[in-house]
């Protein structure tokens, strides 16, 4: 069996440290490569010395940087992830890319700009290294075993999805210069929108600071979007509540499943033949006299099982050692679930509902020829 040298920039949360809660386990990239025989955790870097020797101790690895450059100089690795903040990911990764690693697991979001994500696919593509962006919930059993059923008609076809995000900021570790609450947390929300819908068409939506004026982000945005599929999408953004929320509603012809948190299936049900009424009820004064026809209502559904076991983040792992064990040249399923085109299809919503709120709340189509950071634009423009 193959042997592959794994190594990772940033040895912070993600990377190793929320190994060390309660629950269901690997839940880092340091985790989900140290369960898989094929591979060995073989080096680390981090710019500071607490967590890197932290990191070293629990994990058993000696080969400890400080310097990204002189780790992959010196350590000859196959699998290199980078779970720094965004800001530093193109660098490291296309400097991870030229060192010759065959497979990237790059943290979300891809980037901060749309022509830093350009620069990341290009660099990987001429160096047929594979690029996995970890928009973790396309790894799940359970969202695989939703999109499967809907795809196959169980409750007819899609034409709403409501997402929820709010609260989620992981402070005091959050990066609020760089990352708004749509960057570091809706992120998510966006892409796996994507992943039942498919493309997006447009957008409209707010990025505004209407409360947290200590911040230089946004604090809330709303969205619209529009999917080539005829589903459309509402959004709503905040780092406002107290408690964290994050949600997905599928809202379909004759059903609505929820995901995240309680997940849960309803589909429709014919009730008993009721009067047109119905709607009356509770009205102080006698309901006018009509036909009766037939009332649908939700009713529990059983949500299908897990299409497969395991955390997302080490399913995500497998899957970027499978495309590595492929090899070249490429073919159909030879990339990971999350490419780094689905990583910078989600950058790109949060960067048009960027340009809507900097253009006045207009519909803003896609693609979004744009290459800057539109958060540092907005700021240079006095808007946060």
């Amino acid at each position: 069996m193959s042997q592959y040298r794994v190594g990772i920039i940033g040895t912070g949360r993600i990377a190793s440290e929320f190994e060390e809660g309660q629950g269901e386990h690997p839940v880092s990239i340091a985790g989900a490569f140290a369960a898989l025989p094929e591979c060995t955790l073989a080096a680390g870097c981090n710019r500071g010395r607490e967590r890197l020797e932290r990191f070293g101790k629990r994990w058993g690895v000696t080969a400890l940087y400080h310097d990204a450059r002189e780790m992959l100089a010196h350590e000859q690795l196959d699998i290199v992830a980078v779970a720094t903040p965004p800001g530093l990911h193109r660098d490291q990764v296309i400097a991870a890319a030229e060192a010759g690693a065959k497979g990237i697991f790059c943290e979300k979001p891809m980037a901060l700009s749309l022509g830093e994500c350009d620069d990341m696919i290009a660099a990987c593509r001429q160096q047929e290294c594979r690029l996995l962006v970890n928009c973790s919930r396309r790894w799940s059993g359970l969202f695989e075993a939703v999109r499967r059923a809907a795809a196959a008609g169980r409750w007819g076809r899609l034409l709403h999805l409501v997402g929820y995000c709010q609260g989620c900021k992981p402070l005091p570790e959050w990066e609020v210069e760089h990352e708004g609450p749509m960057l570091h947390d809706a992120v998510h929300l966006y892409d796996i929108m994507r992943f039942f819908a498919g493309e997006v068409q447009w957008v409209l939506g707010t990025a505004e600071r209407r409360y947290r004026h200590d911040l230089r982000v946004e604090d809330s945005a709303l969205g619209l979007l529009q999917f080539d599929s005829g589903a459309q999408g509402v959004t709503i953004v905040d780092e406002l509540t107290e408690h964290s929320h994050f949600k997905l509603e599928l809202h379909f012809e004759r059903g609505l499943v929820t995901l995240g948190g309680a997940p849960k299936a309803e589909h429709a049900v014919r009730e008993s033949e009721v009067g047109e009424d119905w709607w009356w009820t509770g009205f102080a004064h006698p309901a006018p006299a009509v036909k009766t026809r037939s009332q649908w209502t939700l009713a529990e559904d059983t949500l299908p099982e897990p299409a497969w076991q395991g955390t997302p983040i080490l399913n995500a792992a497998r899957d970027l050692v499978r495309c590595v064990q492929r090899g070249s040249p490429r073919s159909a399923g030879d990339e990971p679930r999350c490419t780094g085109a689905d990583g910078r299809a989600a950058l790109e919503v949060i960067m048009g509902f960027y340009e809507s709120e900097r253009r006045g709340h207009q519909k803003i189509a896609l693609p979004l020829e744009e290459p800057r950071p539109l958060l540092e634009v907005m700021k240079q423009e006095g808007r946060y």
